[in-house]
């Protein structure tokens, strides 16, 4: 895991085997609003991939761009 010591801010991350077996690397964006994020992005041609959940003590999501590319929503960091 790292944590990036940004006193409240900043998205801390970690390192491991995907579920498949696949690479991959996936960045997450902080966002106050997850829904309305994904609302916007989807209005500019993206695609949710997973709708908001609860993952402890922070609500994930993620969406493709219109190249498909995977990226990740994060609140509550």
């Amino acid at each position: 895991m790292v944590d990036t010591k940004a006193n409240g801010h900043g998205i801390g991350g970690g390192i491991g085997p995907s579920r498949d077996g696949r690479n991959m690397v996936t960045f997450y964006i902080e966002s106050d609003d997850l829904g309305e994020t994904l609302a916007k992005i989807e209005k500019l041609g993206g695609k949710t991939v997973q709708p908001p959940m609860q993952a402890g003590p922070v609500e994930l999501a993620m969406f493709a761009d219109p190249e498909g590319n995977v990226i990740g929503l994060a609140k509550g960091m």
